[in-house]
């Protein structure tokens, strides 16, 4: 039995642990692309138990802990990633976007899609039209709506299927909206919610989004923002639309967004 056993020692060992990093590898990929971006990060940090410089794993975290509110830890892991010699290419400026680092995830993007810089953006179209999607939610949060407009355009036409044209609504219809979403509220909310002064705006601003703790990301849809007059409840056109197929998704948009904002300001 000793000799068997020191037969599959040394260098098979090695082996081992090289598939079973590979094996490890494969589940977090597969946990973020079945949208469980927790559990992908779950897996990654295993890796970097492991192995400190596991670039593929910090790419991993790049790519999902923003998925699921943490911003800073994506980027984080992004940069780690560029020191250690890969360029993570658009997951940082996803990372910065959802960090709330608005101008850095723009300078970001825009360096991504400089031909004469970068050339093709690393990913292919792919990526590509995710590049343009962060440039024209982080436009839109800067206030810049035309230049925003032809970015959303232009990830439209790369890939029509992940960024479809925003639902156009009037005046009215989004006031029908907003009535609709407040008819959807269990009747306590809905008191609480007529207390409130309610606005519709295009878009957060920089300033709304780092008002409260944590920052609210860009796509944040509805805001409930403190005053001294009372709690304001900010609602925004643009990602409440964005992907929408009508007026009725958006009222059901709005309503979970209010739901969301009502347990934090209960809790």
């Amino acid at each position: 039995m000793s000799g068997s056993d020191d037969a599959i020692t040394g260098p098979h060992w090695g082996l081992d642990n090289l598939a079973r990093s590979a094996l490890v590898l494969e589940r977090a990929r597969r946990q973020l692309a079945d949208g469980d971006p927790e559990g992908a990060v779950v897996y990654a940090e295993e890796l970097l138990d492991d192995n400190p410089s596991d670039v593929d794993a910090l790419l991993v975290i790049a790519d999902a802990a923003p998925r699921y509110g943490h911003g800073e830890v994506g980027v984080l892991a992004a940069r780690q990633a560029r020191t250690l010699g890969r360029d993570p290419g658009v997951l940082e400026a996803a990372a910065l976007l959802a960090a709330c680092e608005v101008e850095a995830a723009l300078a970001a993007a825009d360096r991504l899609l400089d031909p004469a810089a970068a050339g093709p953006v690393a990913g292919g179209p792919v990526m590509a039209a995710r590049a343009w999607a962060i440039r024209a939610q982080a436009l839109e949060v800067l206030g810049r709506f035309a230049e925003a407009d032809v970015a959303l355009a232009r990830a439209h036409a790369i890939r029509p299927e992940s960024y479809p044209r925003p639902a156009r609504l009037d005046a009215r219809a989004w006031e029908a909206a907003m009535r609709e979403a407040l008819s959807m509220l269990d009747g306590p909310d809905r008191e609480i919610v007529r207390g409130w002064r309610v606005e519709i705006g295009e878009a957060p601003t920089l300033e709304e989004l780092r008002s409260v703790r944590p920052h609210a990301p860009p796509a944040t849809r509805v805001l409930l923002v403190r005053t001294p007059a009372g709690p304001v409840l900010r609602a925004y056109r643009r990602p409440l639309a964005r992907g929408a197929d009508d007026a009725e998704e958006v009222a059901m948009r709005l309503a979970e967004a209010i739901r969301y904002e009502l347990e934090v300001f209960v809790g």
